[in-house]
C-alpha cells in the first residue's frame, strides 16, 4: 500500500527510528507510516544500510565484510510475514467507522489487537487509548463530521497519523497518509469537515488555552500520568 503523503516524519525521527533508539509509541507510528509511504521506506532503508556499512567499517571482524546487508534489507522488507512483523488471527485489520471499515497499517493492527475501548469526548471526539511504554500516551482518535478540537498547546511532541479522511488547523490541510508533527512551540485547533480517523503519540499531555475547556487540563495532565505509568508497570 502506498500512499502519496504530503507530511513525514523529521530527518531525526526517522534516524531514531532505523537505529531503535526511540520509544515503543514512536516506533509503531512512524512504522505504520513508512509503510504506507513509499519515499519514507526509501528513506530507511538508505539509514539503514549506511549504519550497516559504518559498522562494518568500525568492526575488527573480517568475517562481517562478507554480508550482503543491502540484501538482508531488501528481503525484510519485501517479506512482512516474517517472525516479529506478522499480523495474527486474532489482530485487528480493520477498524469499522459509521459507513465504512478502514484498513490499518500492521504495526497499528497488532496494537489494536488486544482490542479498542472507545470513549465519547466533547465535540464530536472518540478516543480508544493504548498502552505502549512508558513515556508516550498512544490513541486512536476519530473526529465525527463537523468536529473539532479546542485551540491547545502541548509541552512536548505530539504525532498524528492519518489514517482516513481529514483534518486541518492552522498550519495545513491533512490526509491520509501524512504524518502531522506539533511540538511546544506550536498552536493549534484540529478541526475535521469530513470526519477523520487518526493514530496520536504524544511525550506530553496537551493544554487547552481558551474558554471552558481549560478546566479540564488537571484531568488530562491526571490521564497522562495514569497511561504513562500503568505502561512503566
Amino acid at each position: 500500500m502506498n500512499i502519496d503523503a504530503k507530511y513525514h516524519p523529521t530527518p531525526e525521527q526517522l534516524e531514531g527510528f532505523a537505529q531503535g533508539t526511540l520509544s515503543p509509541g514512536m516506533n509503531v507510528v512512524i512504522s505504520a507510516h513508512v509503510e504506507l509511504c513509499a519515499i519514507c521506506r526509501k528513506s530507511v532503508s538508505e539509514l539503514e544500510e549506511a549504519a550497516s556499512e559504518e559498522w562494518l567499517r568500525s568492526t575488527p571482524d573480517r568475517r562481517a565484510s562478507s554480508i550482503n546487508f543491502s540484501a538482508m534489507i531488501d528481503s525484510i522488507v519485501d517479506h512482512p510475514q516474517i517472525k516479529g512483523d506478522r499480523t495474527t488471527a486474532d489482530s485487528v485489520s480493520e477498524i469499522h467507522m459509521l459507513d465504512h471499515s478502514v484498513t490499518l497499517p500492521r504495526a497499528l493492527a497488532k496494537v489494536a489487537s488486544d482490542g479498542l475501548v472507545w470513549r465519547q469526548l466533547a465535540g464530536g471526539i472518540n478516543q480508544a487509548t493504548v498502552t505502549l511504554d512508558g513515556q508516550t500516551q498512544c490513541e486512536f482518535l476519530y473526529m465525527k463530521p463537523g468536529s473539532q478540537v479546542p485551540v491547545h498547546k502541548h509541552q512536548g511532541n505530539e504525532v498524528t497519523l492519518v489514517l482516513d479522511g481529514s483534518f486541518e488547523d492552522e498550519l495545513g490541510h491533512y490526509k491520509p497518509g501524512d504524518f502531522v508533527v506539533r511540538t511546544a512551540k506550536d498552536l493549534h485547533r484540529p478541526a475535521s469537515e469530513e470526519g477523520c480517523l487518526c493514530f496520536a503519540v504524544m511525550d506530553s499531555p496537551l493544554t487547552f488555552t481558551k474558554g471552558l475547556a481549560r478546566l479540564l487540563n488537571p484531568f488530562i495532565r491526571y490521564r497522562f500520568r495514569r497511561a504513562t505509568s500503568a505502561a512503566a508497570h
